[in-house]
């Protein structure tokens, strides 16, 4: 009898203890929609609850905020049950509904106390960005945007915020921000969102940009680049330390953890290479060879925009001995590095040519470098048509 009980009393444990546990993994439970209008996003996160949170708003342009509303309901939602949007910075592509949402839906706001004069402002205030890629002076005109501005009802200071009173286990964390001063991530179990830390990655495609791979690279202009740059590792120890397995950029997302340990690793490589380039290119205006010789692997092959071919010594022969047309000028911008090994690298950037007497073209180029006694030979060059 005694032992019975005892018997009795242990599945009991047990099955509470499994309960608990159900219960717990049931809890933890989040699901995430990405929106993808006009030329922005946003996420909408439900946990188990009938509450939603909304991170980011959208951009301030005619027609957005009812493809928002729209896209929210056509995943069967009610833009009454967002219980609280969260805006990572103070741009106008992702704070510029927060108005709208205030008053229309009366969904309280969260955002960072250090961007709070964009908020108030309605100024997105690129101004006070650097460039850190030709795409930055390129979209610039087009993403300082202005938008009605707003008083967030939870101001982030230097404290995170717990969301389970909004029906999501996860946090609001502020960042020293580097985009903007006000950089704030979301973390929700196994899920990260990071705001513009950094971007997924794209390609130009029919005027526009399309998502290419959703690997990492770097936003197109920062307020502290440098202080940008410590966010990736500060980002991926968080990430690390919470067993985070996706990140989520608001642009070209979602991302691994494993794509960003990647992005970090490679980038002083990236640097390295992106110099070499800029290098050979400088060395053929001047009309010098010796530069070349030295980074262009013996079997090098150039393919032209326009199909044609050339080896190493042909190469030296047209764009530097006797070249057909002088070049004013060649210049390279906006490097990543496609994939990568130990002994062989694809690296893509934007290359502008100016040659005597013709306007200046961009084409985008794909390079193959090999590794030869521990320095990196460029094997193969490819120039595109943008």
């Amino acid at each position: 009898m005694i032992q019975f009980e005892y018997t009795y009393s242990k599945g009991l444990w047990s099955f509470l203890f499994l309960l608990v546990a159900f219960a717990s993994q049931v809890k933890a439970q989040t699901h995430i929609f990405h929106i993808q209008n006009y030329f922005t996003e946003a996420y909408l996160v439900k946990g188990n609850s009938d509450k939603l949170i909304l991170i980011e708003t959208g951009v301030p342009v005619a027609g957005y905020q009812d493809s928002l509303i729209k896209s929210i309901k056509d995943l069967g939602f009610k833009p009454e049950n967002i219980a609280l949007a969260v805006i990572t910075h103070g741009h106008g592509d992702h704070a510029g509904n927060a108005r709208f949402l205030q008053q229309t839906f009366h969904i309280p706001i969260a955002g960072s106390k250090a961007d709070l004069d964009k908020f108030t402002s309605g100024k997105t205030e690129l101004s006070k960005s650097e460039d850190v890629s030709i795409w930055g002076s390129r979209l610039r005109p087009y993403t300082d945007m202005d938008y009605p501005p707003f008083t967030p009802d939870i101001i982030v200071d230097q404290t995170p915020i717990d969301l389970t009173k909004y029906g999501v286990n996860g946090k609001i964390i502020p960042l020293k921000g580097g985009h903007t001063p006000g950089d704030l991530l979301v973390l929700m179990g196994e899920n990260l969102f990071v705001g513009d830390v950094f971007l997924g990655t794209f390609k130009a495609q029919g005027g526009g940009l399309v998502p290419d791979g959703h690997h990492v690279r770097e936003h197109f202009y920062h307020e502290n680049k440098k202080m940008s740059d410590l966010n990736l590792q500060v980002i991926e120890k968080l990430a690390i330390d919470n067993h985070v397995t996706t990140l989520y950029p608001t642009h070209n997302g979602p991302v691994s953890l494993y794509e960003l340990s990647k992005y970090i690793k490679e980038e002083p490589l990236l640097k390295m290479l992106s110099k070499q380039e800029t290098d050979l290119l400088n060395e053929v205006v001047k009309g010098k060879s010796d530069l070349v010789k030295f980074y262009l692997a013996d079997h090098f092959v150039l393919q032209t925009a326009t199909g044609k071919e050339y080896n190493k010594v042909d190469f030296i022969e047209a764009y530097i001995t006797h070249p057909a047309v002088a070049f004013e000028s060649l210049a390279a911008e906006d490097f990543r590095i496609v994939n990568s090994n130990e002994n062989t690298i694809v690296l893509t950037y934007l290359e502008t040519i100016k040659q005597a007497g013709k306007e200046a073209k961009t084409v985008t180029i794909t390079e193959v470098f090999s590794k030869v006694k521990n320095n990196w030979k460029l094997v193969y060059k490819k120039s595109i048509h943008l």
